[in-house]
């Protein structure tokens, strides 16, 4: 319907016709159809002074969704369709550098029959070229120029050609009388083209995204076009504000808050003394010093915790051992924590930094090259493990049995001509947890280069701010979100989220959470339950065992389990499949404890196993069109060791105080401001706090959205000046092209099987619903809210870090 359609959008008095165009196929072979506009030019002078150039596109997507409990009159879910809108970016110079084992994709368009009596019209097709770093690398897929050849048809373009020049492939400035095919090869986050300034490349100029007011535009525009064939839904409702400023709760607080100094007015300034205000300053860090190792203390529930920095180049050191005292506020002279000891270890052998050894072989050479990568990999593997046993293990305090970690630096991880397999990220990893200790590794640090006059002056190094924030960002990986903490109590974050005093003093929140990766020709699929408690202590549940442990230890647990499923080359333990999964929620739900209890899942996969392994076999229960019907039930007739349907009021459920399902990515809606409740003059600005909305459109079943504020990386975009401009719009030498625009995407959170106490009024559903809001916050992330309550955010990277092992790439 909108294919060839045009419309008009306007930024104050310049106008700018979009033309659509349909598009077939799209990622991983499927056929899907989507819309992009005609290419635009943009030319404009970054922050360094230089002219940049590029090409892009409008892209819409319409994904099609239905809402749990919204039905029409012959009883099947309604549809929901959303709107994506997204920036698509041509390339227009040489591609130098592509991301690897990834494929590249380019839209082909004809303008004359590639086979006799064939019609052609103006729809691009996805074609894909193979880059699986094979010999048959950088060729069409699925072999279609054979194909072509057999039907004898007109052939297409050369791969290489393509990638050598796109701009004469592609008719990026939109020539009326362009009369042959049409190859637009699309941009993906990491290519580099080739420049005369820059020798290793650099990458596309155009920055992604469209401020919300441009957004809203093309959106109002594309429904004026469909003249009604889809309506509009109705605005959702706003919920409390999430606790901000002074009333934050602690354990909301990240680490940039809590390392602030006190500030002073000009008045307090005049007013008090220079030994007044410092005394301020040491009593404020002090009394921060004693949150920090309280948190750590709660996390470990009280065992001491062992930090080991392993060396090798001075400034490496310097850098990591500053920032760990400054992740702990400590001055100079000042002693970590009486259960914290940290330990420097240098790294005495040259070679245990070096890549594996490729002995000459390259992935095109297949199985011999994999075959040298796994001797190689074995080998350093042992040479690691035989360094940890003398230079670490050793000085372990055995009686006090301390949790280890340690901050491992592993040389520079990406080099010309070093393939990824040879990094050493991965032997490292499983070195360590086959000697329990958890592990963080960092990048060599390099001073910032400098022209020094006198050789014999004597300074100190300096170091730029982006190694700096990698390096803080790996210590307070390792000492707070590897152990589980939080800077306060999570009980203060359920009471002000509205779940009763008596109640949040003893809540557990317990999340079901899962990652799946594809190793080889296997998939890796795995499963565990995070537990929060209201003290702040986390433990986790495998997937094949019965009793709880320690977020901290749980690391050291599953790293070896990946690690015998590599060595037995036996990865049934580590591909659950559907009916595994449903048995693994089952189990974790109707086994809750004594204490009040919230359980956390995701809809994706838990719901239904793709492919047709087990028959497809998962909770079915969570599907949108069986939720409604069953929301006061636990349908597991179908599962093992369970065979039923568990009641509400189930005994072995009492404490069950609700289950939440969330859905994210496309099975949300990009969200616009609604211009009929919106102040005309107010401008559309993204959310700078935490906000829930909610939908009462089916009353039985509260529909919760979270959506996460502005993260401060995104700043460039929220200035009077840039909120509302366009792609194309300049001022006041802000250009639109030139600005990262990024929006918070909207969370689903669907609260079912709801104790009777809570299902009395609205405000009880909300409650339950803001805890997971809430919790999209982690103590090591200061840049805004993690996508994921943080109970599941850390079953999930719990999953991410140790999955090197299986030699996955994440």
């Amino acid at each position: 319907m909108l294919h060839e359609k045009k419309c008009i959008i306007r930024s104050g008095q310049r106008e700018q016709e979009i033309q659509w165009r349909k598009v077939q196929g799209d990622g991983s072979g499927r056929t899907g159809l989507f819309l992009v506009s005609q290419a635009f030019p943009a030319l404009y002078t970054d922050d360094y002074g230089n002219e940049r150039e590029g090409y892009f596109v409008y892209r819409l997507d319409f994904h099609v969704q239905t809402q749990a409990g919204r039905f029409n009159q012959n009883g099947k879910l309604k549809p929901w369709i959303f709107l994506h809108l997204s920036c698509q970016r041509y390339a227009h110079e040489p591609l130098i550098e592509n991301n690897y084992g990834r494929d590249i994709s380019v839209l082909m368009g004809m303008n004359k029959e590639r086979l006799s009596g064939y019609e052609v019209d103006s729809t691009l097709i996805r074609l894909t070229i193979e880059n699986n770093g094979r010999e048959d690398s950088n060729l069409w897929k699925f072999q279609l120029p054979n194909l072509l050849a057999a039907f004898k048809a007109r052939p297409l373009e050369t791969t290489d050609s393509i990638r050598c020049n796109p701009f004469i492939y592609g008719n990026l400035d939109n020539h009326s009388n362009w009369n042959r095919d049409e190859y637009y090869l699309v941009h993906t986050e990491g290519y580099k083209y080739e420049h005369e300034n820059h020798k290793r490349g650099r990458g596309h100029s155009i920055k992604p995204g469209f401020s919300l007011q441009e957004r809203g535009d093309i959106v109002a525009q594309v429904l004026e076009l469909l003249d009604g064939v889809l309506i509009s839904d109705n605005p959702m409702q706003s919920d409390i504000p999430a606790p901000s400023g002074q009333k934050t709760p602690l354990a909301m607080r990240d680490y940039e808050h809590i390392s602030q100094l006190p500030s002073f007015t000009k008045q307090q300034k005049e007013k008090l003394t220079e030994k007044e205000i410092k005394q301020r300053v040491d009593n404020r860090r002090q009394e921060r010093q004693t949150i920090i190792a309280d948190a750590i203390e709660r996390a470990l529930q009280g065992k001491p915790i062992h930090l080991f920095i392993l060396w090798r180049e001075r400034d490496t050191y310097d850098v990591t051992c500053q920032t760990l005292r400054d992740a702990f506020l400590l001055n100079e002279g000042e002693n970590f924590p009486e259960h914290v000891k940290v330990s420097s270890v240098w790294i005495n052998d040259p070679n245990l930094l070096k890549p594996l050894d490729t002995a000459g072989l390259a992935p095109k050479d297949g199985q011999e090259f994999d075959k040298q990568i796994r001797k190689q990999h074995q080998m350093k593997l042992d040479a690691w493990r035989d360094f940890l046993k003398h230079e670490v293990i050793a000085s372990i305090d055995s009686t006090t049995k301390p949790y280890c970690f340690a901050i491992v630096e592993i040389g520079q991880t990406k080099k010309k001509g070093v393939h990824p397999k040879q990094s050493i990220y991965r032997v490292v990893r499983e070195a360590c947890v086959l000697e329990k200790i958890g592990s963080q590794m960092v990048q060599t640090v390099k001073p910032k280069s400098s022209d020094k006059e006198d050789e014999s002056t004597d300074t100190s190094p300096s170091y730029s701010k982006k190694t700096e924030g990698r390096i803080l960002n790996a210590v307070l990986d390792v000492t707070l979100r590897q152990v589980g903490a939080l800077y306060g109590l999570p009980s203060e974050v359920y009471e002000r989220a509205g779940i009763p005093k008596e109640i949040a003093q003893n809540l557990d929140v317990i999340a079901l959470c899962r990652r799946k990766a594809t190793q080889g020709q296997d998939n890796i699929h795995y499963a565990l339950a995070v537990r929060l408690r209201a003290t702040g202590s986390v433990d986790v549940l495998f997937a094949d065992r019965n009793n709880w442990i320690p977020y901290a230890h749980a690391g050291i647990e599953l790293g070896q389990i990946f690690s015998r499923a590599r060595c037995d080359r036996n990865y049934k333990t580590v591909q659950l499949k559907g009916i595994e999964l449903a048995k693994f929620a089952a189990d974790v739900l109707t086994q809750v404890g004594d204490c009040p209890t919230i359980a956390l899942i995701e809809a994706d996969v838990w719901r239904n196993e793709r492919g047709e392994e087990n028959g497809g076999q998962a909770w079915f229960q969570l599907k949108n069109e069986y939720l409604f019907a069953n929301r006061n039930i636990l349908d597991f007739q179908h599962v093992p060791g369970h065979a039923c349907v568990y009641p509400r009021d189930h005994n072995q459920l009492r404490n069950l105080l609700g289950i939440i399902r969330f859905r994210a990515g496309d099975e949300t809606t990009q969200y616009i401001t609604n211009r009929q409740t919106w102040n005309e003059n107010s401008p559309a600005r993204d959310l700078i706090h935490l906000s829930g909305f909610y939908d009462t459109s089916i009353p039985e079943l509260l529909h919760y959205f979270s959506i996460g504020r502005l993260p401060k990386t995104q700043k460039a975009q929220d200035t009077a000046t840039t909120r509302e401009l366009y792609m194309l719009d300049s001022q006041n030498d802000e250009y639109g092209v030139n600005i990262a625009f990024k929006h918070q995407q909207m969370l689903e959170i669907l609260p079912f099987f709801v104790h009777p106490d809570f299902q009395k009024t609205e405000k009880n559903l909300k409650s339950l619903c803001r805890v997971p809001h809430y919790l999209r916050i982690s103590p090591a992330w200061s840049m805004g809210n993690i996508h994921s309550p943080y109970p599941m955010h850390l079953g999930k990277q719990l999953i991410k870090d140790h999955l090197c092992i299986l030699g996955v790439e994440v």
